[in-house]
């Protein structure tokens, strides 16, 4: 046996432990979703052969900084203890971090239901919020000890591999470390180059599988890169002026008029009895709050009671569905009224700002927008792009220390946030300018934690928890807003950012998306229900017409009053996978420009049967999505410029 051979058993053996922790990981999530994963011995093999594969590659790149010691450290260095020191050091560390994405994966898996994504991303970029949830949502005295006490065993584990008599050994000659020092470079070149996060799609139908069968740390990368992804380059493309062609066509109403034939600019001419009065327009976009917690919409145990018995009074929209998974999808939706882009939402992309905005055209109307929010608002730009789309930022700092008596990390209780709502609309009324108040709420998010003697207190620290007094929050907001003078002028709306849970054995599971929708106004709008399938970005021209407010727009969503029967569509997605639904059909687009056509079987189920493309379809989905790529990207969906 040689030295070389004693370093190269090292890393073997810290590989194979690196593979062995991830498939442990990779089991403890098959048995936390047993009875949703695909049992097939032939899928089930793929998931763990695959799975396997990914562990080996990420482990070489994993590795690769202590092959590099050990192969450059002569060995007088490694017979001494400061060069063991050093080794065990690298060792212990990153036995930390495999550790510690180990157990960080598991929980991560229990909230979202899915590998590292985007959102992993996004909460190690705001760091604070994810430590803050971890430290609020988890027994850290439980948590802490495991990671360290597994970190010990993992790292005193591969030590004992280490050669202890290296100096018996005959000394490296220039061609064994020159050897592996190529090997360790040309080996991660070579995973890098040839592995494909795509190969994950083709095991399975089943959405678990596919995730499970994931590299946490691979999938982790694979998101951060492609987090922004270009339309014309990944996805399915027409000719361009086709798709304007065939766009412009698709927004045409009878109340629309097209200032040229090179994009969407329009005027929209609104009437209706509000035209003149200008009543107040109170938006309140709950966080995560699923169709299927509320009874109204569909729910066979709810968790809204008072939402419930609200709706008796209230018009309401039963199939309304979020353009996609995270809040920042949600507000773009509802302030710009624009489908999903691929990748990052528009809210954190440069150049992002005097957009055809919710705000600036309702500010162009006569009324003083507000974004009001629980928490710091420079989480996911929302502050920045909300300030210089047309809102008066009132977030966390706005708050006064002394009214602040419950908080998590994401922001202060709901019913604090509504008190500052209540302050708000005051002030307004007082200076006799109608408002529209962009509200979003927090409660409704891990930890779960709220005032106590609310509802009963059993629920503290779990999501049903958490939206039962959301519930009541909003409840007890409109029975102290019936007291204010603008209570009577003003409208109330109720509609969600996005669902709680987006995880299902599909890539775009219908049901994952659908979210209640509640306009309540006593004196100004009468209770009523549509069931016509309406999108989260039709929300805001639905609204403008019902306010009866003519303005010149660049919006992509469409007032549902006026669209034929028939017409109606939705958009769902997640950062990569963009789908489309007309009728009982979705259309899917997907990287690598593929698209994939299903039927929809059950809605409440998202059972799907695949059929062939259908070119109508297959070509209104694409004209919204690269339309909106392409209008976003040439600055086509900026304010209106009288």
């Amino acid at each position: 046996m040689t030295k070389l051979d004693g370093r190269l058993r090292f890393l073997l053996v810290a590989l194979g432990t690196y593979v062995i922790i991830q498939n442990l990981v990779r089991l403890l999530m098959s048995v936390l979703s047993w009875q949703q994963l695909s049992w097939s011995p032939g899928e089930l093999l793929a998931t763990w052969l695959l799975g396997l594969g990914y562990d080996v590659a990420a482990g070489i790149f994993f590795l690769a900084p202590l092959g590099f010691l050990l192969f450059l450290l002569p060995t007088s260095w490694l017979v001494r203890k400061r060069g063991r020191y050093l080794v065990g050091f690298l060792t212990g560390f990153i036995s930390f971090l495999t550790v510690f994405a180990a157990i960080s994966l598991v929980l991560f898996w229990q909230e979202f239901h899915t590998n590292f994504n985007f959102i992993a991303v996004d909460y190690l970029i705001y760091t604070t919020e994810m430590i803050g949830t971890i430290v609020q949502s988890f027994n850290m005295v439980l948590v802490v000890p495991c990671i360290l006490l597994g970190t010990y065993f993992v790292t005193s584990l591969q030590l004992s591999f280490l050669p202890r008599q290296l100096d018996k050994y005959a000394d490296k000659s220039w061609g064994s470390v020159l050897t592996g020092l190529v090997a360790l470079v040309v080996l991660p070149v070579l995973v890098g180059s040839l592995v494909r996060d795509e190969w994950r799609e083709n095991i399975s139908s089943n959405n678990y599988n596919v995730e499970i069968a994931g590299n946490g740390a691979a999938c982790f990368m694979h998101a951060f890169f492609h987090n922004e992804l270009d339309y014309n380059r990944f996805y399915a493309v027409r000719d361009e002026k086709q798709v304007l062609n065939d766009l412009r066509s698709y927004l045409q109403t009878g109340n629309a008029t097209f200032h040229n034939a090179e994009d969407v600019t329009r005027r929209v001419q609104n009437h209706s009895r509000l035209s003149v009065d200008r009543p107040n327009v109170v938006i309140i976009t709950v966080e995560s709050l699923s169709a299927s917690f509320c009874g109204a919409f569909g729910a066979e145990q709810s968790w809204t009671p008072s939402l419930d018995e609200l709706t008796k009074e209230a018009y309401i929209y039963t199939n309304m569905y979020a353009t996609g998974t995270r809040t920042v999808r949600g507000l773009e939706a509802l302030s710009l009224a624009v489908p999903p882009t691929p990748g990052q939402s528009i809210l954190r992309r440069p150049n992002c700002n005097d957009m055809n905005s919710l705000g600036n055209i309702m500010n162009g109307a006569g009324y003083q927008s507000d974004f009001i929010y629980g928490g710091y608002g420079y989480f996911d730009n929302m502050n920045e792009f909300f300030s210089t789309n047309g809102y008066t930022i009132k977030d966390r700092e706005s708050i006064p220390e002394e009214e602040i008596f419950n908080e998590t990390i994401w922001g202060v209780a709901d019913e604090i946030l509504f008190s500052q709502v209540l302050k708000s609309m005051d002030e307004h009324y007082q200076a006799g300018q109608p408002a529209l108040e962009m509200i979003m709420t927090t409660t409704n998010h891990r930890p779960f934690i709220f005032p106590e003697g609310r509802i009963d207190d059993k629920y503290q620290g779990i999501r049903e928890g958490a939206c039962r007094y959301t519930d009541w929050a909003i409840s007890d907001f409109l029975k102290r807003a019936q007291s204010k003078p603008w209570f009577d002028d003003t409208i109330f709306v109720i509609v969600a950012d996005h669902q709680a849970n987006v995880a299902g054995k599909t890539s775009l599971p219908v049901n994952k998306y659908h979210i209640p929708c509640i306009i309540y106004s006593p004196k100004l709008v009468a209770p009523g229900k549509n069931d016509r399938l309406i999108s989260q970005s039709d929300l805001a021209p639905t609204l403008l017409g019902m306010l009866g407010i003519s303005y010149d727009s660049r919006f992509l969503g469409r007032d549902i009053a006026q669209v034929k029967p028939g017409d109606e569509h939705v958009f769902i997605s997640t950062y990569q996978s963009i789908g489309y639904i007309q009728g009982d059909e979705l259309v899917v687009l997907e990287p690598g420009k593929k698209v994939k056509t299903y039927h929809i079987d059950d809605w409440q189920t998202s059972r799907y049967t695949p059929v062939a493309n259908k070119e109508n379809l297959t070509n209104a989905a694409i004209t919204w999505y690269q339309g909106a790529s392409y209008l976003f990207k040439n600055g086509l969906l900026k304010s209106v410029q009288d």
